[in-house]
């Protein structure tokens, strides 16, 4: 059955899954993969520094992360992060109508991204040096260095594995899942 995203229907489906998949997944958990987001949501609502830094922050960020087709990424993904005063109301990954309509939409490589949640790579650094696009107002971005650079720190702690990293039979199991998701969610 497909859901309709933004549905009372589809919010309450999405929940029993993460609930489920956060129960039945062992760690390390795949990025790109709503258990991921769900650790990183519950990780940002429940550190000090980052609510203290994001205060004022108004705005949605999508970190829209382009197909990589050569280990079968065949679609854009985009992680929608609902943040607001310091505080991260949620994080999940959303339809590409969706992710479009975010307030701040930051969009680059795989690699890119996987070089910024390892922690080797600075969000603002990469905006700076072309290797992320950002839609949305940059001086607000850098008001808010430190709230990213948090963000930046959570996400390398966070215990994961990256597509590019799983062996041939993994890899084949997560594209399975990640296409049964799409089709479900709209994803």
């Amino acid at each position: 059955m497909a859901y309709v995203f933004g549905t009372e229907e589809a919010e309450k489906a999405y929940k029993k899954l993460v609930e489920e998949r956060l129960a039945t997944r062992p760690k390390p958990y795949i990025v790109g993969t709503p258990e991921w987001a769900a650790t990183y949501e519950r990780m940002l609502q429940e550190d000090p520094e980052f609510k203290e830094y994001g205060k004022g922050w108004k705005g949605s960020v999508v970190i829209h992360t382009l197909a990589y087709p050569e280990i079968g990424l065949e679609k854009d993904s985009y992680l929608f992060m609902d943040l607001h005063d310091g505080e991260c109301r949620s994080i999940r990954y959303v339809p590409k109508e969706v992710g479009e309509q975010g307030d701040y939409i930051i969009t680059g490589s795989y690699e890119t991204w996987k070089s910024i949640a390892k922690g080797e790579l600075d969000t603002n650094k990469a905006v700076m040096q072309g290797k992320l696009k950002l839609k949305g107002d940059l001086a607000t971005i850098v008001r808010y260095a430190k709230s990213s650079a948090r963000m930046n720190e959570i996400s390398s702690s966070i215990e994961a594995i990256y597509p590019d990293e799983l062996s041939q039979e993994e890899l084949e199991k997560f594209l399975e899942e990640t296409k049964k998701l799409q089709e479900e969610f709209g994803l």
